[in-house]
């Protein structure tokens, strides 16, 4: 087990530590798929995270940079929001925390109780977990897209029944258990899937090169510049990003620096997040491609 700070503690450490006792205790049982601490495995953390403060303060003490606020922040977020607010919060870290560290691993996923190895959980829908904190940070949009090349050489359509001839590009249905991510697809006439992938940027991507029609977050979408939103009155839908961490790893002042830039980058989004409710961006775009375009865009 990989504690924060860099500290690391593994079931052998501690049965090691337990034998030397003249007694048996784990630090980490299997939860729901994933391995929580136990109430051994906290305090070992706790330990961990009193000598990572003491390391701190002494930094402080002696100087160090970014007024002794160090060390590393492991992040989990989806990779759209990550590449854009996560990396615009590490810049802004960068000038005022030097010393803060960051590992992104990139997930769409649904809110956990398990937040072993991670220290703040970027996640799509209302967080359920009483015991973590969580913070609202935008609610954003997806809807239909295709690309120039692909609206040009189909048959024009003239309505959403007719999406049902084309691909859809979206997630693996079996590996995605985010209720406001599987709930569109529901509300969409029944298209084939010629094409899943776990990536939202993958996504925009394989739209971009004509692959098919994408259920896209609507801003990734539009940053992309040459999309065309297809039928935005009539499939534009909320889903919302929410950041979670436990109240002790927010008292690392790390986290919190992480945590609070990450909401401040995330605020400064919220009108490109929110432009796409409805008619979106993209559709003044599609209507200088001319009348082919906007038959699907109308």
């Amino acid at each position: 087990m990989q504690l924060q700070g860099g500290f690391h503690v593994d079931r052998g450490t501690v049965d090691e530590q337990g034998f030397l006792r003249g007694e048996r205790q784990d630090a980490l049982v299997r939860s729901d798929g994933a391995w929580e601490p136990t109430d051994l495995g906290r305090q070992f953390v706790s330990a961990a995270e009193g000598i990572e403060r003491a390391l701190d303060s002494l930094a402080l003490e002696s100087g160090g940079a970014g007024g002794g606020v160090k060390g590393l922040v492991r992040v989990l977020a989806p990779d759209g929001l990550g590449g854009i607010a996560v990396g615009e919060a590490m810049r802004r870290l960068s000038e005022t925390h030097p010393g803060v560290r960051l590992e992104m691993i990139n997930a769409a996923r649904r809110p956990s109780a398990n937040l072993v190895g991670i220290d703040v959980s970027v996640v799509v829908g209302r967080p359920e977990v009483s015991r973590n904190e969580s913070f609202h940070l935008a609610d954003y949009f997806l809807g239909l897209y295709a690309s120039a090349a692909y609206v040009e050489r189909h048959p024009v359509i003239e309505s959403p029944a007719q999406l049902q001839e084309h691909p859809l590009l979206y997630f693996i249905e079996s590996m995605q258990d985010v209720p406001e991510l599987i709930d569109p697809v529901r509300h969409l006439p029944r298209m084939h899937q010629s094409i899943g992938a776990t990536s939202s940027m993958v996504h925009v991507e394989l739209t971009r090169s004509g692959a098919g029609i994408g259920l896209l977050p609507c801003y990734l979408a539009d940053r992309a510049g040459d999309l065309v939103r297809l039928f935005p009155e009539e499939f534009a839908f909320r889903a919302s990003y929410w950041a979670v961490s436990r109240p002790d790893l927010l008292k690392r002042p790390a986290v919190k620096a992480v945590m609070d830039a990450l909401r401040a980058a995330v605020e400064d989004m919220k009108d490109e997040l929110a432009a796409s409710a409805g008619t979106g961006r993209a559709r003044p775009r599609s209507e200088r491609r001319g009348p082919r375009a906007n038959a699907l865009a109308r």
